[in-house]
């Protein structure tokens, strides 16, 4: 279903309905603590979407769009490591993205689009850059979606709807940028989109393939394996929402599974890998708060729900302690599950929020709000930005005082 990135796609069907997303209108509730003051790591970025950030306190940062890794480190000037080269006949150089740190080399994805699905445009896969700036090849994870299809099989749409009321399903739109109904019901098609990566052990790399819909494993001699398809992301066909895009009145009662987007994998304190997952579909908040986390099994593949309720999840980190922060494109701003919850709460406003790190007790973002220019076709400037929060720390004296209080009412 998707031929664009997978932020692309949420952020056009949001611009073409006219919205205007303003922080507060993800989640509800009660008055949200002050978040710490972030200070600016790095600005004039272009299309910022990822980050790693190494135990130096060096910062990697991707501009997606004309694919770029840029190198900033804690002192001296920044500099651009890696630079992607258009394909022959191409009209744009592969996009550049998904960057990690795995000791000392840095991992990154790269994606080519041409339009033709059996040629992707340029390299579609995982690559490693080391200190020397010398460049390998980890795996070609688009010849492998164009040889296996994983999710092939997997049927996403009106699961169950019967042959005569899919009859009656009106035809999806030639263009796709246009509103109007999905197809009833779809498999998946052929769309590698390496998204993020994530150094496993044993030289292992761990992918999310926002277009296969999958979390995917690259061994240490490049062999690839699908870990886990993303679970389909449901939403009741309501008589309002039928009404609204001229579906039939029998598929009324029926869920509708949109192809899951999975946007960013971590490590979790627990051993299993965490996912942030886009549901497909519009990301407004047309359909509501519908971007999910999930876990996955880093040995069998099991996949088990976190929380849902994000606007935009296009990227988390997870602390030591079990935190999870969630950065959400269209509540511009970044949530946080504290550990064991299943209820977002917000952190910190930030616009166009698109990717989050955890580094030596503070937070890294970016934030990329040229986004909302170049998807409305205008000229946008480079107006990313990195920036870091430090996360507050347990007060010693508030401790003190506590046991202290206790004391003495015990007497």
């Amino acid at each position: 279903m998707r031929r664009t990135p997978a932020i692309v796609v949420g952020a056009a069907a949001a611009l073409a309905l006219g919205l205007t997303i303003s922080p507060a209108q993800a989640h509800g509730g009660h008055k949200p603590p002050k978040p710490p003051t972030p200070t600016t790591v790095a600005d004039g970025l272009f299309t910022a979407l990822s980050s790693a950030v190494a135990p130096d306190g060096t910062a990697y940062v991707t501009q997606n769009f004309p694919g770029t890794l840029t190198k900033i480190p804690k002192k001296g000037a920044r500099s651009d490591i890696y630079q992607s080269v258009p394909a022959a006949g191409a009209e744009s150089p592969p996009e550049v993205g998904g960057v990690s740190v795995a000791g000392r080399r840095v991992l990154f994805a790269e994606t080519g689009f041409s339009g033709d699905p059996a040629n992707p445009g340029g390299f579609t896969g995982v690559k490693a850059i080391d200190q020397g700036g010398n460049v390998t090849t980890l795996a070609d994870t688009g010849a492998y979606e164009i040889a296996n299809n994983p999710d092939g099989d997997v049927v996403y749409g009106a699961r169950g709807i019967s042959d005569e009321c899919a009859a009656q399903w009106p035809p999806p739109p030639e263009d796709p940028s246009q509103p109007g109904p999905p197809p009833a019901t779809y498999t998946g098609d052929v769309n590698p989109h390496p998204y993020a990566t994530l150094p496993g052990p044993f030289g292992t790399t761990f992918v999310a393939d926002a277009g296969a819909n999958s979390i995917q494993r690259i061994s240490r001699s490049g062999q690839i394996t699908t870990l886990a398809l993303m679970p389909g992301q449901p939403v009741l066909i309501t008589a309002e929402l039928a009404g609204a895009f001229g579906i039939p009145e029998c598929a009324v009662g029926l869920k509708y599974y949109f192809d899951p987007v999975p946007t960013d994998v971590e490590w979790g304190p627990d051993g299993w890998l965490y996912v942030s997952l886009l549901p497909g579909g519009p990301e407004d908040p047309s359909l509501g708060a519908r971007g999910a986390v999930y876990k996955v099994n880093p040995y069998t593949g099991r996949t088990k729900k976190v929380a849902r309720g994000f606007l935009g999840a296009t990227n988390l980190a997870v602390t030591p302690k079990g935190d999870i922060y969630v950065t959400e494109l269209f509540g511009n701003k970044i949530s946080v599950l504290k550990r064991g919850s299943s209820t977002p709460k917000t952190f910190a406003a930030l616009p166009w929020a698109t990717s989050v790190e955890y580094a030596k007790g503070a937070l890294y973002a970016t934030s990329a709000p040229e986004l909302e220019a170049l998807f409305s076709g205008g000229q946008p400037a480079p107006e990313s930005t990195l920036v870091k929060y430090k996360l507050a720390k347990k007060h010693k004296a508030h401790h003190h005082h506590r046991k202290h209080h206790k004391k003495g009412k015990r007497r």
